[in-house]
């Protein structure tokens, strides 16, 4: 089956984003449960959260980007109608003065995306036509490479992961907050962030739960 890719439009990314600020709540939280099961003192406390985020950041992020899209399309599913399959292509970036932009990259059987497309065109063709001018439409130091007239574009058949994303906009015009988008997004780093410690750290914490376990079934035994 083919398949089409396509950008996610309105992707925060992880640096100075809701999600960077989610993952560090997270990290918190982990201590805060750390610190009380496994009993460490403030300079064992303060080494594990210097290990949060030491490896598998990839795999962490890839994790979080997965979930992403799963409640990404779940609105659009809902209000279209049409059932949607995307599965996480990749995570890229681009170039910022002050940071690289993360962009998220997704794949859709194209039939699913041609369907898509034509439900657009039928039912919010107006505002598929002022999300196109609003966004492609030249400025002091931005110079768009899509015409900001919809008519111009041509056959959806031949559009691109831009011009698809692009089209997404239209469901997220009134800014609605994702409460589903964000707790799934949570959710994905809390199941992953374990593996963000290093090898060394996770060791410590092993061993120091068989030390905590070993005294407890040594004081049930004196009873």
């Amino acid at each position: 089956m083919d398949s089409s890719l396509i950008e996610i439009p309105n992707f925060e990314g992880f640096s100075y984003s809701w999600i960077d600020s989610e993952m560090e709540h997270v990290v918190q939280y982990e201590l805060e449960y750390y610190e009380q099961e496994y009993e460490l003192n403030e300079e064992e406390k303060e080494e594990v959260e210097t290990s949060f985020f030491s490896q598998n950041m990839e795999e962490l992020k890839k994790e979080v980007c997965k979930a992403y899209i799963s409640a990404y399309f779940q609105p659009i599913e809902e209000e279209t109608k049409i059932l949607l399959g995307p599965i996480f292509e990749s995570l890229g970036s681009q170039y910022h003065p002050c940071h690289a932009l993360d962009i998220l990259y997704c794949e859709l059987p194209t039939n699913e995306v041609i369907e898509l497309l034509r439900w657009i065109f039928k039912n919010k063709y107006e505002e598929l036509k002022a999300v196109i001018k609003q966004r492609f439409t030249a400025c002091d130091g931005y110079y768009p490479h899509y015409e900001n007239d919809l008519k111009k574009w041509g056959k959806i058949s031949l559009w691109d992961h831009n011009q698809i994303g692009t089209a997404l906009l239209v469901f997220f015009m009134d800014n609605e907050f994702n409460y589903s988008l964000h707790e799934d997004v949570s959710t994905a780093i809390n199941e992953n962030i374990y593996m963000t410690l290093s090898d060394e750290t996770r060791d410590f914490l092993n061993k120091r739960m068989e030390k905590i376990k070993a005294r407890k079934a040594q004081l049930t035994l004196s009873f």
